[in-house]
């Protein structure tokens, strides 16, 4: 049967129309060229609830979901988000909060004082709460109206600003708390940022559209963003180059191939960085001899963890943070340097002269070059150090069960925090938690009593960081830039911040 021209003609255009209406039909209104399609090789995310979830490389997931009460302008200071002002009384022991009028999470809800009310409660008193300890010195929150709210707190603390900017302020829907705490998060994280959730597999992809109610929608020019986890990560320049992704998550060992590949490389070791470290428990043998903490210290030989696992990518560690981050003390550099035979003599004065066997319990995240090369360094002190790689890792680490366990840190926004997580009572990251250090927590105390503007502040907290880290639970093993890598025309022109990649102003092919 013969189909005439004009018959031809109309079928082709009820084509390009059809084409058309299914794209009107996607819920943002999403063309191909808007979305952002990221791949991690990293496995998902176990808590999607920012309150549950100690896993500090997770922040960078739940940041499009949740937005915090404040986030941070170009020079890392507190600045507005869902919260457009705040002021603390005369001496520094309350600051009141005033939200931005009518906004709603992704379920719809208000985005009231009563909510972020319960989510502060919720995270002090929580049973499984990773933010119990950061949230220490919070007396109590008290609902002035619809949009203010007041923190009441036990002692003087100019930090509170820096601790609701970005992770340890991002809300939750306070409706869908209450109705399914569980579900918020395993499979339906509800929060007010500017993506929401439309599909979560949770072992393997989460799919994101633009939240149009988001306070600053006009800044995000992404529709759709699609997260897949657990990607070979050999594979994800290959993927780059082929269009599977315009954004990866890169293993220090493919950087150099991303840029031979001629892929846009997105790293500042100043603001996006993870430290690598071991957690001893002093609480428990055999920790809880100093020597021993000391020995395990002078047995790490960081500049080998620098050429063998980041392939020169990283950054020799002998403290908790990078060079060039406001804490960084160099007192410390000269205080734990590599000395096997030192470790030695350190461990037969703690009555191991022989050395000890030992179970090391690996993060999921460790790689084998990396747990292998902590193996032979311990090995050459007379240290047997058998790997668990047990997929629980989580609950003997964060239950404080384990007396020796790896792990990785990307910072937190409040430099208190970034403290307190490793060092404090109740610390998400201190292995020997109720234990903390005496000399800390007056440290911490001045660090906290004094503004941030004050001409000896840095001076205080970075007291508190040396303080902390002498007699603490972590010994880092090295640092490194948490590093991406955009394709595919994404622009490149992020403005981040310590477990945060800020999508506001990013751009997709002809919008680049």
């Amino acid at each position: 049967m013969k189909i005439s021209r004009r018959r031809k003609a109309l079928v082709a255009l009820l084509a390009v129309s059809l084409l058309a209406l299914a794209g009107c039909g996607s819920p943002t209104g999403a063309s191909a060229g808007n979305v952002v399609k990221w791949g991690q090789s990293g496995p998902p995310p176990g808590d999607w609830d920012p309150i549950v979830t100690g896993a500090t490389g997770a922040t960078v997931n739940l940041t499009p979901i949740y937005e915090p009460l404040l986030t941070q302008d170009e020079n890392g200071n507190p600045a507005p988000a869902l919260a457009e002002s705040w002021k603390y009384n005369a001496d520094g022991t309350a600051v009141t909060f005033t939200l931005r009028p009518g906004l709603t999470f992704h379920d719809g809800s208000p985005v009231n004082a009563e909510a972020v009310k319960y989510y502060i409660d919720r995270a002090i008193n929580q049973e499984n709460s990773a933010l119990a300890g950061s949230y220490r010195n919070i007396e109590n929150v008290v609902v002035d109206d619809d949009l203010n709210f007041t923190v009441n707190l036990k002692s003087v603390d100019y930090q509170i600003p820096y601790l609701f900017s970005i992770r340890a302020g991002l809300i939750t829907s306070k409706v869908a708390s209450e109705n399914d705490a569980e579900a918020l998060n395993t499979r339906n994280p509800v929060g007010a940022g500017p993506f929401k959730v439309v599909e979560l597999v949770p072992e393997s992809h989460i799919i994101l559209e633009k939240f149009q109610d988001y306070w600053d929608a006009d800044n995000i020019k992404i529709d759709r963003m699609e997260i897949r986890f657990g990607n070979d990560a050999t594979s994800l320049v290959s993927s780059s180059q082929t269009g599977v992704y315009n954004f990866v998550t890169l293993d220090p060992t493919q950087i150099q191939r991303a840029r031979d590949a001629g892929l846009d490389i997105v790293r500042d070791i100043s603001k996006n960085w993870v430290v690598q470290f071991l957690s001893v428990n002093r609480s428990l043998e055999p920790f809880d001899d100093p020597r021993v903490v000391e020995a395990f210290r002078s047995a790490i030989d960081s500049q080998e963890f620098v050429d063998k696992v980041t392939v020169g990518e990283g950054q020799v560690a002998h403290q908790l943070l990078p060079k060039g981050h406001p804490l960084y003390a160099e007192e410390l550099e000269g205080k734990f340097q590599y000395n096997p035979e030192k470790a030695k003599s350190l461990l037969a004065a703690a009555g191991y002269p022989g050395g000890l066997d030992i179970t090391l319990d690996a993060y999921p995240g460790s790689t084998d070059a990396q747990l292998e090369l902590i193996q032979a360094q311990l090995a050459a002190i007379g240290v047997r150090v058998t790997i668990n790689k047990n997929p629980n890792w989580s609950k003997g680490y964060f239950g404080k069960t384990q007396a020796l366990a790896s792990y990785g840190y990307v910072g937190r926004n409040s430099q208190a925090q970034t403290l307190t997580e490793h060092y404090d009572v109740d610390g998400v990251l201190n292995l020997s938690s109720p234990y903390s250090p005496g000399a800390f927590q007056s440290a911490l105390t001045t660090m906290r009593a004094t503004p941030i503007d004050a001409p000896d502040y840095l001076d205080k907290a970075r007291a508190a960081s040396v303080a902390g880290f002498l007699e603490g639970s972590t010994i880092p093993l090295y640092a490194s830039a948490t590093t991406w890598a955009t394709s595919s025309g994404l622009s490149s022109n992020f403005d981040n911040r310590e477990g945060f990649l800020n999508w506001r102003g990013v751009t997709v092919g002809a919008n680049s």
